[in-house]
């Protein structure tokens, strides 16, 4: 899709601003996939956190052992309530038993 000179891009050649941000960050050929990929149209990046959250949660349900969600509420950094139902719900995902 891109040309072959196109992987000679660099951060660097970028002016300043996000997109010279976000090449510095994942490279200037990932920032091309990125472009070909949304470029041109308006989106909405979630935070980190929220596409962290099905990962977190996963590892909490793995870690509980009946006994410690005082200590995985630490962990994680999140309230002993939230622990509680995070063990508590089915799984939102095929699981690999």
């Amino acid at each position: 899709m891109l040309e072959p000179w196109t992987n000679e891009l660099t951060s660097s050649m970028l002016p300043d601003g996000i997109c010279k941000r976000i090449a510095e960050e994942i490279g200037a050929d990932n920032l091309l996939k990125l472009a070909v990929l949304v470029g041109g149209s308006t989106f909405y990046m979630p935070q980190a956190e929220s596409i962290l959250r099905p990962l977190r949660n996963q590892k909490i349900k793995e870690a509980y052992n009946g006994y410690n969600i005082p200590e995985l509420a630490e962990r994680y950094g999140v309230t002993q309530r939230l622990v509680q139902e995070i063990v508590r719900q089915k799984p939102s995902y095929p699981t690999s038993d």
